[in-house]
Order: structure tokens, then C-alpha cells, then sequence
């Protein structure tokens, strides 16, 4: 009975450090990429844009539970500006008043290929000013 424990006890050991030396080589594994990793050309320019002390938008282009990760990369990046967030649903007196009651002066629009030609984020607008990076990145400063 007492050689039976010994192989067992051996094997248990055996096995853990097997699976411990399995987990090491996790170490050496490269690390996940940030989320938003298609922002990093442009956040020199929306840091650039936007004043440290300004507060901005950034509008989601999908529905919940499809997010690529951007506006947390933007909330990171553009620190200490305030940040805000909507889904492309609401409509653009909503995220009008929100902007003006948040204090919000900037739109971040990181890639306009992401909304529907039609959506006010694409289409000239007389209370937003477009500052662009290249046609298809832009932030959009509030004028009236």
C-alpha cells in the first residue's frame, strides 16, 4: 500500500510540474495588443486637436457588443481631456444637448468609413468645424 501512494504522490508531482512548466512558457508568449490598435497613427493629431483642458466625444460605430476597442485606447491616449461616448442610435439633437450639458467641444472621428454616408458625423454640420487629419480621420470642433 505504501508503494502505491509513493507512485501516486510522484505522478501528482510529476503532472504538476509539467503543467507549471507549461504555464512558464506562457512568460516568453508576446503580449495582446492594445485594443484600438488602428488609432496609434493618428493620436499624435486628435492630441494635437483637442486641448488638454477640452472635453470630447467619441461616437461608437456599431452596436453594443461590437466594439474594436477605440474609445477605450481614446479615453487612455487623450487623457486628462473629459470624455464621453454614444452609440451611432442616437440622434443628432441628443448628442447635441448632451455635448453642451457635458461641456464637450470635440467629435473624434478616427475613421468615417465606420458610419453611413448620410450620418451628421460625415456631413457638414453649421455648429461643427471640421479639422481633418485626412478625409477619412478628423475631430469636428463645436462652433455654435
Amino acid at each position: 500500500m505504501s508503494l502505491w501512494r509513493r507512485r501516486a504522490a510522484l505522478g501528482v508531482l510529476g503532472i504538476w510540474g509539467l503543467v507549471s512548466l507549461a504555464r512558464l512558457s506562457r512568460l516568453i508568449d508576446a503580449p495582446d495588443p492594445p485594443p484600438g490598435a488602428d488609432l496609434v497613427s493618428a493620436l499624435d493629431f486628435f492630441r494635437a486637436s483637442i486641448p488638454a483642458s477640452a472635453g470630447y466625444l467619441y461616437v461608437e460605430p456599431g452596436a453594443f457588443g461590437t466594439d474594436t476597442g477605440a474609445g477605450q485606447r481614446l479615453r487612455y491616449e487623450l487623457h486628462p481631456r473629459t470624455y464621453d461616448d454614444v452609440r451611432t442610435a442616437v440622434d443628432e439633437a441628443a448628442v447635441r444637448q448632451l455635448m453642451r450639458t457635458e461641456g464637450l467641444g470635440f467629435v473624434v472621428v478616427p475613421d468615417a468609413s465606420q458610419y453611413s454616408d448620410q450620418s451628421w458625423l460625415r456631413q457638414p454640420r453649421d455648429w461643427l468645424r471640421r479639422i481633418e487629419l485626412d478625409a477619412n480621420r478628423y475631430v469636428l470642433a463645436v462652433v455654435a
